[in-house]
């Protein structure tokens, strides 16, 4: 029996000492899929302690990281927080840690970045959950993971705890009111389980409860565009914030060709002699919207009284060339 325990007894101390000679892929995970390309964050362990770390993602390596200044371990310890450039679609990453030179340790994680709502994912990867205790555990260091609720709705991005890590995500020209004012649990639940922070509903029934405008619109008009009928208002517009009008996930002529990808590639309305059709981009729009021309110039991304959903309430294709092209 005494000799079980001195097993048991050693066994776990080893399992003790691989744990802090470890490095890991604290996010994301192997096997896992993101929709941001914004944190890639790796633990060092501690004995003995990394002077540097090397990152290759998709056969580009970086140059060696240095973690062995004091500076650095009073701010940071081991930990390594990095913004990765990930490829849309499958990301292979090993990352080596070094002693000195002497490679001590490699890990190694294949993640999948869904950069549109609308692509296609493949069923072996799962969704990327964070804020869950096993996998906030290795931040508590730093940051406080079970705030109060004062904490994350505090306008105040000091205290605010969402802040803390989320703040760079509203570094863009056109931010959503609530994500600007740091009203996080407006949207997201505190005490949601098995991860916090979740959505409190879907798309539609959370965007309409402040856009109702946009719900009575969409009820009265005939014909409303697929995904705002199928309430996906995130396929074309981020919750937080983006650099496009209206928190566009990209701008709007390549917003509407990632679906309707054909249209580019004939002549859109009329074709002249030169063999192009109307101008999709580039030029100046001259009717009531104003700036560079786009789809959206003359097509309602939302809802209309015609099947193209044409702007302004019209349902030919005549009157509405009539809107810019007066004779």
């Amino acid at each position: 029996m005494k000799c079980g325990c001195l097993v048991v007894g050693l066994l776990l101390a080893l399992l003790a000492d691989s744990e802090a000679l470890a490095l890991q892929l604290i996010y994301p995970l192997d096997g896992n899929y993101v929709t941001k390309s914004n944190y890639l964050i790796v633990k060092g362990g501690s004995e003995p302690e990394l002077t540097g770390l090397t990152i290759e993602i998709n056969d580009v390596k970086s140059d060696l990281i240095d973690l062995s200044s004091s500076t650095y371990r009073a701010a940071f310890g081991d930990m390594l927080v990095v913004e990765p450039l990930f490829d849309p679609g499958e990301n292979h990453i090993v990352i080596e840690g070094f002693v000195n030179g002497s490679t001590m340790a490699q890990v190694t994680a294949t993640v999948y970045y869904q950069d549109r709502y609308d692509q296609a994912l493949p069923t072996s990867f799962e969704r990327e959950v964070f804020h869950l205790p096993a996998r906030e555990k290795p931040c508590v260091g730093c940051h406080n993971m079970s705030p109060e609720a004062d904490d994350l709705s505090s306008p105040d991005p000091d205290r605010n705890a969402c802040a803390s890590c989320h703040m760079r995500m509203l570094n863009e020209t056109h931010v959503h009111g609530p994500a600007g004012v740091l009203e996080c649990t407006y949207c997201h639940q505190i005490d949601s389980t098995p991860n916090k922070y979740q959505a409190r509903s879907g798309d539609v029934d959370l965007c309409t409860e402040c856009h109702d405008d946009k719900l009575d619109e969409y009820q009265q008009e005939e014909f409303v565009h697929g995904p705002v009928e199928a309430g996906l208002c995130l396929i074309c517009h981020d919750p937080h914030a983006s650099s496009q009008p209206g928190q566009l996930v990209m701008p709007a002529y390549d917003l509407c060709v990632s679906c309707h990808d054909q249209v580019p590639k004939r002549g859109h309305v009329s074709t002249s002699s030169s063999g192009k059709g109307h101008p999709l981009r580039g030029v100046k729009n001259t009717g009531d919207t104003g700036g560079e021309l786009s789809c959206a110039s003359c097509h309602n991304p939302h809802s209309g009284v015609s099947s193209n959903l044409f702007r302004w309430g019209v349902k030919s294709r005549m009157a509405l060339c009539g809107k810019c092209h007066q004779k």
